[in-house]
């Protein structure tokens, strides 16, 4: 993710439209907008098929995705149209820009539908509605440790340690929303001594790669790379082993569970919206048990709906940790940029 005094020249730059069943431009007026909610979101998003299938056949408007860069950017580009904006629901605001998003002028209060959710999912501001929820947590390449003979770490202190030296492949927070995940669990758990601990990481080795994709595709053990050690996601074992016979495969990764932090996405409808009332079934649709149900085969994510169903990969190999890191968005919209500047500092 980039700073939002860094992300107005790319969101102007940058954008891909996807188009779930219309050509029609999102910007085309009211007579464009008929029959169509536009969701405007990052470009890593998949619209659940079937779920958005069965929005469209119950309500007859069409789902239109406008995505747009990664989460920061999009966000950044929804700010920037306060009051005009390009679409009519915004899906994709998580905890770390959570403060920005409330404290802008571009969204309309929403009201959210689903019932007896934790206070920790929740938006303080009541602004925006919590879709999904996952933890960033480093994973570990089990088999690579067991053919090493070497037992993993498993605290944050353990990655600094010269027995890992060269182990461990993170995001450059400024541009990845797991890096600056990571580097807030880090200011969470160590508060001032934190700048001295990523120099430590430095030290030991640390790669920092641009984005989640190159960290786990390229780096990480599992997919072939020389680091068996990554920042990412819970989800990320069970993911290994979707669409295969989850009764037989295993995945070849777990996860530090002491290292795992909340991060919890939201959706919200945008001031001006060109068809409000659609964005506000959407809402409700995205809240709704199948869509929740939807979540974790389509993004790899946890619904925050209690009670819903997950596939059975999720159920064997997906790790929730009890009392996984919770950030302080305020803290964070706070002193973010502050942070960025201190890492890059060290990380020269």
């Amino acid at each position: 993710m980039k700073r939002i005094a860094a992300l107005v020249a790319v969101v102007l730059a940058t954008t891909t439209l996807v188009a779930c069943g219309s050509d029609d431009s999102p910007s085309g007026g009211a007579s464009a907008r008929a029959g169509k909610v536009v969701l405007v979101t990052y470009s890593g998003y998949e619209l659940p098929k079937d779920a958005a299938k069965a929005f469209t056949e119950e309500t007859g408007t069409k789902i239109e995705v406008l995505a747009t860069d990664d989460a920061g950017a999009a966000l950044g580009r929804a700010i920037l149209a306060a009051g005009d904006p390009e679409g009519d629901l915004f899906f994709g605001v998580d905890t770390t820009f959570l403060t920005q998003a409330t404290g802008s002028d571009a969204f309309e209060r929403s009201t959210p539908a689903i019932r007896d959710l934790p206070e920790a999912v929740l938006d303080p501001s009541g602004t925006l509605v919590p879709i999904d929820e996952s933890t960033v947590c480093v994973n570990v390449d089990r088999t690579w440790f067991e053919a090493k003979g070497v037992a993993p770490p498993t605290t944050f202190e353990d990655l600094v340690d010269p027995r890992y030296k060269g182990l461990l492949v993170t995001e450059d927070p400024a541009t990845s929303s797991p890096g600056l995940v990571f580097l807030a669990a880090t200011v969470q758990q160590m508060g001032d001594r934190a700048p001295d601990y990523w120099a430590r990481l430095r030290d030991n080795g640390v790669e920092v790669a641009g984005g989640w994709s190159d960290a786990y595709f390229s780096s990480f053990t599992v997919n072939g790379g020389d680091r068996p050690l990554v920042v990412s996601y819970a989800s990320s074992p069970p993911a290994e082993v979707m669409g295969s016979d989850a009764a037989r495969a295993t995945p070849k990764s777990t996860v530090m569970t002491s290292t795992c932090t909340r991060q919890v996405e939201f959706a919200g409808i945008l001031r001006g919206a060109k068809n409000r009332k659609g964005a506000e079934r959407l809402l409700a649709a995205m809240q709704s048990e199948d869509w929740q149900a939807a979540l974790p085969a389509s993004n790899y994510v946890f619904p925050v709906r209690p009670g819903v169903r997950l596939p059975e990969a999720f159920e064997r190999f997906a790790v929730r940790p009890a009392d996984p890191i919770q950030l302080d968005p305020e803290q964070v919209g706070r002193h973010r940029d502050e942070w960025l500047d201190r890492w890059r500092d060290v990380m020269g």
